[in-house]
């Protein structure tokens, strides 16, 4: 790493490594970000429909299958350190 004028220069291992640890840092948001848009959209349509917490537990285990699923495909497409 280095200094080129005002343009900081990062070699290619350095950039992946920066690269990885960014998207892993972003892990913990999804998994705790879905179920809350899962547990507002049910609790919105519950509103609608008169159907009280049944499309807010729907909609909460959806937000947590999708976290799963969206950390599963982070962890696989970096797991292989490329």
């Amino acid at each position: 790493m280095y200094l080129a004028g005002a343009i900081l220069v990062i070699d290619k291992e350095k950039q992946k490594d920066l690269r990885q640890f960014g998207t892993f840092v972003t892990i913990p948001f999804v998994l705790g970000g879905a179920p809350v848009v899962g547990w507002f959209i049910g609790s919105l349509l519950d509103k609608i429909g008169d159907t009280s917490p049944f499309f807010m537990y729907v909609f909460i285990v959806l937000g947590f299958v999708a976290g799963v699923r969206e950390v599963y495909r982070i962890i696989r497409r970096f797991g292989d350190g490329a």
